[in-house]
């Protein structure tokens, strides 16, 4: 899978992405911060739970919703492209990690 963006493209999805920390994102953000590295985003449905205080929340009060974590959309990238990353225990390092890695990658990309 190979990317058809030019890297300055590239570098702002990645600072895009990296501003989703701790975000549940829905299908339609996760298809436009997947599509500049030609990835498909492949998202679920959560569910809220009262007893994980660290859990989803929906500001509308839903209790579930189609979407996906923005740590796991980035490690979705990262695998997609085989762009290797440090795994992290934290959503927002593991988010940080990928992105990381990400924009090295792109850098490293000719022009």
């Amino acid at each position: 899978m190979k990317p058809a963006k030019t890297k300055a493209d590239l570098l702002k999805a990645v600072a895009a992405l990296r501003e989703y920390d701790h975000a549940f994102i829905n299908p339609e953000g996760a298809k436009r911060l997947a599509e500049p590295f030609g990835v498909t985003p492949r998202t679920y449905i959560e569910r809220v739970n009262p007893n994980d205080p660290k859990g989803v929340t929906f500001d509308d009060g839903r209790l579930e919703g189609e979407g996906i974590d923005a740590a796991i959309l980035a490690q979705q990238i990262c695998g997609a492209l085989n762009v290797p990353y440090q795994g992290k225990f934290g959503r927002g390092s593991q988010l940080r990690s990928c992105c990381d890695a990400l924009e090295a990658w792109v850098e490293e990309m000719p022009e």
